[in-house]
């Protein structure tokens, strides 16, 4: 039921109050009801009945309008309930870019990275901190994570400068590969990237971003290193190498294969040209491919507008050019005038000379 727990039954009634729609499911939140289930009060027991697990993506918040911004949210798992259901509108204040919510919040961290196994979960944490002044409660949702995320709550409410922790367990899917997606959080937005890998690793990779602070004009390349390390024992093997770089809406921008031939651990650079990508933030996975195996990775950067001169720029630099310009003259009246000086002196001194002969 949206989960990935080989467990017991789902217990449901198309009036909504099955067994497994109306438990609870808190410590631990695994997808399996707190309780058993005593079917039809026979005495014989589901000891691991399942919960049909909401799992909600949500669009952009529209433009504000009358204080307020709405969105729709789908449930990917079609349980037929709204329990968790994050809010379909917040409050706004209209500012100078159409509708800025008034939620003033910190997370950490912006960005997750997670080297994984299929089908292993992992659990990691967020922390979201209230920056304003009164109490506030913020929503929380997911965007292209369907049955890789579970989020143990919907919302949050926090006191002024109030922090607190968002519990979340990623699951990897049954197949290999770099999944990205979103996390929102109020107004703020934490980028996820899962670098799945098969169980057997005969080999690892690692792909870096070289450029400084993962930063590149538009239009300028993508430089990385790869890092290719062997798991096992020693051998000559080819292996395929896929390149891939795409946005966190999963939008793939660029692919690339090559093969290279791996006896040990291996270091290289490889450029990548960005050409007209729009401006945002982006990953480069590598997905090293062997027999029998996947072995992926990932690294985070953004593409920024090339910064422009401006015309106050242009004008003073106009304008030292015209001053070097001048004192090359300058230099040059004077040498010139020197060079003259010196002719005439030296004619007279011959004539002075040729008098007195």
């Amino acid at each position: 039921m949206g989960g990935p727990w080989i467990a017991g039954n789902y217990w449901a009634h198309p009036n909504g109050t099955g067994f497994s729609e109306t438990c609870t499911d808190v410590d631990p939140f695994d997808g399996i009801c707190d309780s058993p289930y005593n079917i039809e009060n026979s005495g014989n027991y589901d000891y691991l009945p399942l919960v049909c697990y909401e799992n909600w993506s949500c669009t952009s918040w529209s433009a504000c309008s009358g204080g307020t911004q709405t969105r729709t949210c789908t449930d990917a798992n079609s349980c037929g309930t709204i329990n968790n259901r994050p809010a379909l509108s917040q409050s706004c204040s209209v500012g100078g870019n159409g509708g800025v919510p008034t939620i003033n919040i910190a997370v950490n961290p912006t960005e997750i990275n997670l080297d994984m196994i299929i089908n292993v979960a992992i659990n990691q944490m967020i922390n979201i901190t209230n920056l304003g002044v009164s109490q506030i409660t913020v929503s929380i949702s997911q965007q292209e994570l369907d049955n890789m995320i579970i989020l143990n709550t919907t919302s949050l409410t926090l006191a002024a400068g109030e922090t607190k922790n968002l519990n979340i367990r990623f699951i990897a899917p049954p197949q290999p590969g770099i999944y990205t997606g979103k996390i929102f959080i109020g107004n703020r937005i934490v980028l996820i990237s899962l670098n799945v890998k098969t169980k057997l690793l005969l080999f690892d990779s690692n792909i870096i971003v070289l450029n400084k602070d993962y930063i590149i004009m538009q239009g300028d390349k993508l430089k990385t290193r790869v890092t290719l390390i062997p798991m096992g024992d020693e051998e000559r093997l080819d292996v395929t190498l896929n390149y891939v770089i795409k946005d966190y809406s999963n939008k793939v921008y660029l692919t690339k294969s090559e093969t290279v031939l791996v006896e040990k651990q291996i270091n290289f650079k490889r450029d990548f040209d960005t050409g007209k990508f729009p401006l945002g933030r982006y990953i480069v996975g590598l997905e090293l491919v062997y027999p029998g195996g996947v072995a992926p990775s990932s690294a985070y950067f953004e593409i920024i507008e090339r910064k422009r001169i401006s015309t106050e720029v242009y004008f003073y630099l106009i304008i030292a050019i015209l001053l070097v310009l001048i004192l090359i003259t300058i230099l040059l009246i004077i040498r010139h005038l020197k060079k003259k000086k010196q002719e005439e002196v030296s004619q007279l001194n011959k004539s002075q000379l040729s008098e007195k002969l």
